[in-house]
């Protein structure tokens, strides 16, 4: 493998015991984030014994216009994303957001590496589906444990008198120790791998256990002497790590530092916005008025998602020509990230699948707001829809018997299906633009492009503008 100064040589084919250990490592990741997802999750049938709950699930069903089930469906989501994210430019939503970065970066990374090993002949059509079972073997089994660790949890605090609300906050606080943890073993082994060439499995698993002694050191650091020997021993830590493993240390400090923090500094912002659009849409009139003002606010937002993909086209460079001058001090060579630009320009869906995913991530947001907009829109088709709003119709205050709340279950799940023909509808929105601007003669890539080097033009002297 090339070194970190010759170019984004990340991304190529790593082998299937680095790409297992930490596909594995991230599926956890990602259980532990869901999880941190507002708590504990309410099983349906317990939701068909609210009144509240099954009027809007009529609702959901047909019961209503499509303009009710919409502003509906937009209420949801506005409560769902309070309590996850907390207020809009809270300390708490920047911290759900910067969870969220540390997955893009692996995830990304795993997908082109293992792009790059399919199209260079080092893997085949087999172990690729293959390792795709095995990725949902994984999470299957991951899921599972997670949820009998909690059932152990809840039964032995219940048994020695723990209260139920102290119990979510115990768990929540551990899942987010957690998190960090493995956030930093992912880093720590996708550095370990890089720098050193490590293939094997034992290698890999020594990288592995060398990112938890770390992570667990700074958490223990954070627990006992607080914020300030947190911050100097990740300090000394990453003063010998510079000093002793050059590549290393950059690698690491591109996956846990540079990436999750610049992406998540977009990304807050631009969830800050779309919340925001919602709580507009919210209070939309069932009119004709009423639509326009909410394609309107839809038009606002996919732009403003836009315009925070411009902005991170400009902050990513600039982020890593600073984070590369200071580490030119310990004599690490330069890191051309401007021959990765480039690679994602000539092919921003293959070789260049990682930079390009990292600029576009300030759209999920808007595709969240998209996507469950016309999943509600739809929901009313799936099979079984009226039968289910029927049995919805009754008394609320009575219970539904096993039958019903079977029945109605299979329907509830079914009608999310309809989220996937509306990602996809969502994602070509983006893409009908994306077309647009270049049959208006504006190619979005080479215009990103031009913005990365101009930005930093300062660092090489280099702007196709000036």
């Amino acid at each position: 493998m090339e070194s970190a100064g010759s170019g984004l040589a990340l991304i190529s084919w790593q082998g299937w015991s680095v790409t297992g250990s930490i596909s594995a490592l991230l599926i956890l990741l990602i259980t532990i984030l869901l999880w941190l997802l507002p708590f504990p999750s309410t099983p349906i049938a317990e939701q068909l014994g609210n009144p509240s709950m099954r009027g809007y699930l009529q609702g959901r069903f047909g019961a209503v216009s499509p303009f009710a089930r919409y502003l509906a469906a937009m209420e949801r989501l506005d409560g769902w994303m309070q309590r996850w994210f907390g207020r809009r430019w809270s300390g708490q939503a920047f911290e759900r957001c910067l969870a969220i970065a540390f997955v893009f970066p692996v995830a990304l990374f795993l997908l082109a590496s293992v792009l790059a090993g399919y199209k260079s002949g080092q893997i085949n059509v087999g172990e690729l589906l293959l390792f795709l079972f095995g990725v949902v073997m994984v999470s299957i089994a991951v899921r599972a444990l997670f949820h009998f660790g909690y059932w152990v949890f809840r039964r032995r605090w219940r048994s020695i008198g723990g209260d139920s609300e102290l119990a979510e906050i115990v768990t929540r606080i551990l899942l987010g120790a957690f998190a960090v943890v493995f956030a930093f073993a992912i880093a720590f082994a996708v550095a370990s791998s890089l720098a050193g060439e490590v293939s094997d499995v034992g290698t890999v698993a020594f990288a592995i256990l060398g990112g938890f002694a770390f992570a667990i050191a700074f958490a223990i650091a954070y627990a006992f002497a607080g914020a300030w020997a947190f911050f100097i021993a990740l300090v000394l830590v990453a003063v010998i790590a510079l000093t002793m493993a050059k590549d290393f240390a950059f690698f690491l400090m591109l996956f846990f530092v540079i990436l999750p923090v610049l992406n998540a500094v977009v990304d807050w912002l631009s969830w800050a916005v779309t919340r925001f659009n919602v709580s507009l849409i919210e209070i939309a009139s069932p009119s004709l008025a009423g639509a326009a003002f909410i394609g309107t606010v839809l038009i606002v937002d996919i732009a403003a998602a836009i315009v925070f993909v411009v902005a991170l086209a400009a902050l990513l460079p600039i982020g890593l020509e600073l984070v590369d001058l200071f580490l030119s001090v310990f004599g690490r060579d330069s890191f051309d990230w401007r021959m990765a630009a480039a690679q994602a320009v000539r092919s921003p869906w293959d070789e260049g699948l990682f930079v390009t995913g990292m600029l576009l991530t300030p759209l999920v947001p808007t595709l969240a707001a998209l996507t469950i907009g016309f999943g509600s829109l739809a929901a009313p088709f799936v099979p079984g829809a009226a039968v289910a709003r029927e049995i919805l119709q009754e008394d609320a205050e009575t219970a539904l018997n096993a039958d019903q709340i079977r029945y109605t279950s299979r329907t509830i799940y079914f009608s999310r299906l309809w989220y996937v023909p509306a990602l996809i509808i969502s994602i070509g929105v983006f893409l009908l633009i994306w077309l647009a601007l270049d049959k208006l003669d504006v190619p979005v890539a080479r215009f990103l492009h031009n913005l990365a080097l101009c930005s930093t033009m300062w660092s090489h002297g280099q702007c196709a503008w000036f």
